[in-house]
């Protein structure tokens, strides 16, 4: 039987305020390239570019060892296409809709809205849940999942529109308070991956802050602003830091 390969894959979303993601899974990619003779780095910002490249690994050959992500993040979900302006308009487009009928969003309704991100909810309902085992395959049994964004451990994650929690309140749409209609209290995205590809994953209790790297240690981009006089370039490697803590593991 011929040697399974373990390889590294690094997957980026969009940055937004905080710039290209590429910049962090291009510093990343120096690390995993060390142990693993095939390391991909790949952009995704649907939650069906992001499995179909989990799917592409030919497992008979190889197996994922390490997967990362970098994504905006919230307690209950990784946003792969943030604020990417065709979900908004669909969001904005089904609201209409349904206010047209004097009717609320619905929980299905938005979870097949958001396109563009991973949430606890996707492992509940939806395609994905029917080829987890198949998913499993693709990762070694020693694999980990890293979750380089905002949050991703936080559980219990309750959503809000404009910071209202009740569903009665009219004063706000009615959109994201969907979520809360079922599937509660909410794992972290980080446990649910977990669970789901039955590997551990890792991710962060809190916000995250960038770090970069320069003459030879970790500083935040912040005081390298202070220190310089300018925000850091893409050419000085780059990291998501959790501000509170470090990233915790989340075993299945």
């Amino acid at each position: 039987m011929a040697k399974i390969e373990k390889i590294a894959i690094i997957a980026y979303g969009d940055g937004g305020e905080l710039g290209d993601f590429k910049v962090f899974a291009d510093s990343l990619k120096k690390t995993p390239s060390k142990k693993y003779t095939k390391v991909l780095v790949q952009y995704v910002n649907r939650d069906t570019d992001f499995f179909k490249l989990i799917e592409s690994v030919n497992h008979a050959k190889e197996k994922v060892a390490e997967l990362h992500v970098f994504s905006h993040s919230i307690g209950a979900g990784i946003f792969l296409g943030y604020k990417d302006d065709s979900i908004s308009r669909d969001r904005g487009r089904l609201i209409a809709r349904k206010n047209k009928i004097d009717k609320k969003v619905t929980y299905n309704e938005a979870v097949a809205t958001e396109i563009g991100a991973i949430q606890t909810d996707d492992f509940k309902v939806g395609a994905f849940v029917t080829k987890r085992s198949d998913y499993q395959k693709k990762f070694s049994s020693d694999a980990f999942i890293k979750i380089w964004g905002c949050n991703s451990g936080v559980s219990r994650w309750v959503y809000s529109d404009g910071g209202l929690i009740d569903p009665k309140d009219t004063s706000e749409v009615y959109y994201w308070r969907a979520f809360n209609e079922r599937n509660t209290p909410k794992p972290s995205i980080a446990e649910a991956m977990a669970v789901f590809f039955n590997r551990k994953v890792y991710g962060a209790s809190s916000g995250s802050s960038i770090e970069v790297y320069h003459k030879k240690r970790w500083k935040s981009s912040q005081k390298y602003k202070k220190q310089i006089g300018h925000w850091p370039s893409g050419r000085l490697p780059h990291r998501l830091v959790p501000d509170i803590g470090d990233y915790n593991e989340y075993l299945p």
